[in-house]
């Protein structure tokens, strides 16, 4: 029977994850058009409303503040993996990439 990494490994698996999404998403971004970064954000605004309007508005942490916090504890480690994961999904489709897994 499989058992669940420790905390401190989870974060540890979401820390990686994270870097990785980050890269990729730097990439991404390097490689993309002024209008498909612009298509991007767009796609995200509505996202952001679509939840608010479902669920409410909740409040926002300082999430600027949070691309430079240190140390990171586990829902910020999340929620920056999670936001990121995002991000490469949304520039994945508007710029067509296939997603090969």
């Amino acid at each position: 029977m499989a058992t669940m990494p420790a905390k401190g490994q989870q974060v540890d698996v979401l820390a990686r994850e994270f870097k990785a999404y980050w890269e990729l998403a730097d990439r991404m971004i390097a490689d993309a058009t002024k209008e498909q970064l612009a298509e991007t954000a767009r796609i995200l605004a509505l996202q952001a409303a679509h939840y608010a309007r479902r669920y409410g508005d909740l409040p926002l942490p300082d999430l600027q503040e949070l691309l430079s916090a240190t140390p990171l504890d586990a829902e910020m480690v999340q929620l920056l993996r999670d936001g990121t994961e995002a991000l490469v999904a949304v520039l994945a489709t508007v710029a067509g990439i296939e997603d090969e897994g």
